[in-house]
């Protein structure tokens, strides 16, 4: 019996008179025995393809179920809603200003590059 490296080394001619070769013996039972195999494989990826549909619909469910309803409008006046909006621009400017300048403070300027041959 040749091993999987010499077979792969065969040409297609070799393949297709080793094919045509009728003094080698074919087990009389080979067709049932790839037949399970193949509805083997079939039965369980047809169960693996279930399964994972399955755990799709739980997990589509979940997130649909587990979501917070959307916020409703908490103004009624434009002028509160606008002073809000505001105070929490200035809040997040501040904290963008404040990282820029600790950026700023890290950066130092290369005054050498150092490098090896």
């Amino acid at each position: 019996m040749k091993s999987l490296d010499e077979i792969s080394r065969l040409s297609a001619e070799d393949l297709e008179r080793i094919g045509a070769d009728e003094s080698i013996p074919i087990p009389e039972d080979l067709h049932a025995r790839v037949y399970s195999t193949v509805s083997g494989r079939s039965r369980r990826m047809r169960l693996g393809g279930i399964a994972a549909a399955a755990a799709a619909v739980v997990l589509a469910g979940g997130f649909f179920l587990s979501r917070e309803p959307s916020p409703k409008d908490t103004f009624d006046d434009p002028l509160l809603a606008y002073a809000a909006v505001e105070k929490a621009l200035a809040m997040v400017e501040g904290k963008v200003s404040k990282s820029i300048d600790k950026v700023e403070q890290a950066s130092v300027p290369i005054e050498k590059v150092y490098y090896w041959k």
